[in-house]
């Protein structure tokens, strides 16, 4: 997206894009965090949690002189719930680059949630899954912990494949899951959240 405003913060219909996430996910779930290692204050107006990476993850990825990827935001979300609401056994993740996600997200991953349950459960629309779209159990925190530090795991789909996963095929294609990660797809999204202009009649 460039320089200058971090992209969850980029304005979309005049509000940060990631307020467009927040709005659609807060009531399809107990409770809700937003994972950053920068400041966010057009989060903290959502009045969201915003929590880091784990700081261990953190200070071994600096240590070797790398990126951390999403496992480290999922990770932190799973310790954050594990500390927070201990009875909950599961986790959903999503990217801050998606506005449009369904509001029956939920009801319908939870439709799948079958006995026995899935370890990890995402999206797929079409060819595409969304890996980091998913329900996650909480009790993978430590073998995660594990992955990322000692073996420097990055790849979400290489780790969830270790496990039981599942997938849910949306249906009627992928619309709802947009991401927003170019000027030009931003212009899109922004098009697309436009009110349709009623047509005069002559």
């Amino acid at each position: 997206m460039g320089p200058g405003v971090l992209k969850p913060l980029r304005p979309l219909g005049g509000r940060p894009m990631v307020a467009h996430v927040v709005e659609r996910l807060r009531p399809q779930v107990m409770d809700l965090v937003v994972v950053a290692n920068d400041p966010l204050p057009g989060v903290r107006a959502l009045k969201v949690p915003v929590i880091p990476d784990p700081p261990d993850i953190r200070r071994a990825a600096a240590r070797e002189g790398r990126r951390l990827g999403p496992l480290a935001g999922i990770l932190a979300g799973m310790e954050w719930t594990r500390k927070h609401h201990p009875h909950a056994g599961w986790i959903l993740t999503a990217p801050t680059d998606v506005p449009f996600l369904p509001l029956d997200l939920t009801v319908r991953l939870c439709g799948l949630m079958h006995v026995p349950e899935p370890d990890v459960l995402m999206v797929r629309h079409g060819r595409r899954r969304e890996n980091t779209l998913a329900v996650w159990s909480v009790k993978l925190a430590e073998d995660l912990r594990r992955a990322i530090l000692q073996e420097g795991m990055r790849r979400v789909e290489t780790f969830a494949e270790r496990h039981r996963l599942a997938e849910l095929a949306w249906p009627g294609g992928g619309a709802p899951f947009m991401n927003v990660n170019t000027p030009d797809e931003l212009s899109a999204a922004t098009r697309r959240l436009a009110p349709a202009r009623p047509r005069s009649r002559r």
